[in-house]
């Protein structure tokens, strides 16, 4: 019994020292708190990423927590004193808690509001080129757009087609009509532009071989020459403003149909020589057989809308291009070479494509030299009051041809005054002109006299804005050899080097012009001319 109570008795003193000892580790740490003066240092990337790094610091710490706040359910991550952590966001809004904890198991928290936000797209362009008549393709540009969703125009409903940055979106339309196509530019930002165009599709134009005659040069302007992987996309290489400088002799080069089915290429002293040709891409003296010395010719089939050159040698706009692949020597080139075709409504601009090999497409844009309505032969027209002064414009009441006139100056009705096409300009005369008394004459038919008697080697500039004729070369003149911008001569030996008339036309055949006798003087001597 004695035994038990002893150990009941030592038990109650294990006891009593155990308990002491609980006291006095607590009161150890009464005096521990929470981590203090938590914050953050953030780092918000501005190159479209959306990451964000964020250095957490705080006192009393021994690690963090960060919570980043674009999830639902979110694992924290484990951050280290002294240590950043990084995460990449969408573009938005969010609150990041970060939970300081300290070696007691104490925490405290900071919750930081941030804004992700991307660059937007900006200065939204769309070059939009419609080939052959009912096909449309559409290349957009902008800063900072990954992505452009292009909607055609033609459906209520419509399906964007979506394109990435540097690629062209193609489109047929079902019938020819006014179309606006929309373009949606789309980058990292949730922030889009647009940009809108309309498009004018019209029904294919009927052409006949006739209406390929003529001489016809490369359109100097940008995007007119480039290759591409489909119609109207001429994104691989495509002509700018710099090559147009650049190739300036290749930019004249012209491409002649003939009436009679003939064709010439004509290159002058210098045209594009590449490194195929022997050259060294830049402008140099043609090389054979691609240097129009060729004998061509070409034919046009209006069902498959495709114009066929042959002769060796001979091409439109590209001499290493063929239907079987490009040239890599020209020996190679072959004997004809077929190209697709468009005429505008006007019939004045041609549009070509040549597919060299599978998805590769070389494309031109063509223009029709056009003569100006000035070039040609004219004559006085043989009709009262063709020619005539007068004090003013439209006035010839102080002397104006007559019936009787047109009779007795009829060597002077059939003078011919010819505009080349080169700016050539001559007058022939014949062998009889009308001759006055300042020439020594009898103011009747006579032999010309010079330097007016057609013999010098004139030109001629015509300026369509200002509605001028300037002639150049002494002793060339318009229908009245007397008169010049300083007045009337006296003599031949005082016949100026260039006179300047006023010119309008009145129709394509038919031309007024006008010469004030010196500058102020009130005499306008007039004349109605006619092309023959």
């Amino acid at each position: 019994m004695k035994i038990i109570k002893n150990l009941v008795i030592c038990f109650l003193s294990i006891i009593a020292i155990t308990a002491c000892t609980d006291d006095e580790v607590s009161y150890a740490f009464k005096d521990v708190s929470a981590p203090s003066k938590v914050a953050a240092v953030f780092d918000i990337s501005n190159d479209d990423t959306g990451t964000v790094t964020l250095t957490p610091t705080a006192e009393g710490v021994t690690s963090f927590q960060v919570y980043f706040g674009d999830l639902e359910d979110e694992t924290p991550t484990d951050v280290a004193p002294g240590e950043a952590a990084s995460h990449v966001y969408e573009e938005g809004d969010y609150i990041i808690r970060i939970v300081a904890l300290s070696a007691s198991g104490l925490t405290s928290e900071l919750n930081k509001s941030i804004s992700v936000s991307f660059t937007p797209p900006s200065n939204l362009s769309a070059d939009i080129i419609v080939v052959n008549n009912y096909d449309v393709t559409v290349t957009p540009n902008a800063d900072d757009a990954t992505v452009f969703d292009v909607y055609f125009g033609e459906a209520l409903e419509e399906e964007a087609t979506t394109i990435m940055a540097g690629e062209a979106a193609t489109y047929t339309y079902a019938a020819a009509g006014e179309y606006t196509i929309r373009v949606v530019a789309k980058g990292a930002s949730a922030t889009t532009i647009e940009y809108e165009d309309t498009v004018s599709i019209s029904d294919p134009v009927s052409a006949t071989l006739e209406d390929f005659i003529g001489t016809w040069v490369l359109a100097s302007e940008a995007g007119s020459f480039g290759v591409g992987p489909a119609i109207g996309d001429v994104s691989w290489f495509s002509l700018d403003a710099q090559g147009i400088e650049d190739r300036a002799c290749f930019i004249d080069d012209e491409y002649v149909f003939g009436s009679g089915g003939t064709f010439n290429t004509i290159l002058g002293s210098e045209t594009w020589i590449e490194a195929w040709q022997g050259g060294t891409d830049s402008c140099g003296a043609p090389v054979a057989p691609h240097d129009g010395s060729s004998a061509a010719s070409y034919s046009y089939d209006d069902t498959s809308s495709t114009i066929t050159i042959t002769g060796t040698g001979a091409f439109i706009a590209l001499a290493k291009g063929t239907n079987d692949g490009e040239l890599s020597t020209p020996a190679d080139a072959p004997n004809s070479i077929t190209y697709n075709v468009s005429l505008a409504e006007d019939k004045n601009t041609m549009n070509v494509y040549l597919e060299t090999s599978e998805g590769v497409f070389w494309q031109f844009k063509l223009v029709k030299k056009v003569e100006a309505p000035i070039v040609g032969t004219w004559r006085i027209a043989s009709e009262a009051g063709s020619f005539g002064v007068g004090p003013a414009i439209g006035d010839v009441s102080w002397f104006s041809l007559d019936d009787q006139g047109i009779i007795d100056r009829a060597c002077l009705i059939d003078d011919e005054y010819i505009f080349g096409s080169d700016n050539s300009y001559s007058v022939n005369l014949g062998t009889e002109t009308w001759i006055e008394g300042w020439q020594g004459g009898s103011d009747s038919c006579g032999t010309p006299v010079a330097p007016h008697d057609g013999t010098t080697s004139a030109t001629y500039a015509y300026d369509e804005s200002a509605g001028t004729i300037t002639i150049n070369g002494i002793g060339a003149y318009i229908a009245l050899a007397k008169g010049t911008n300083t007045g009337e001569l006296a003599a031949p030996g005082d016949a100026p080097s260039s006179i300047v008339y006023n010119a309008t036309f009145i129709d394509n055949n038919t031309m007024s012009v006008v010469i004030e006798t010196g500058t102020g003087s009130g005499v306008f001597w007039q004349f109605k001319l006619v092309k023959d």
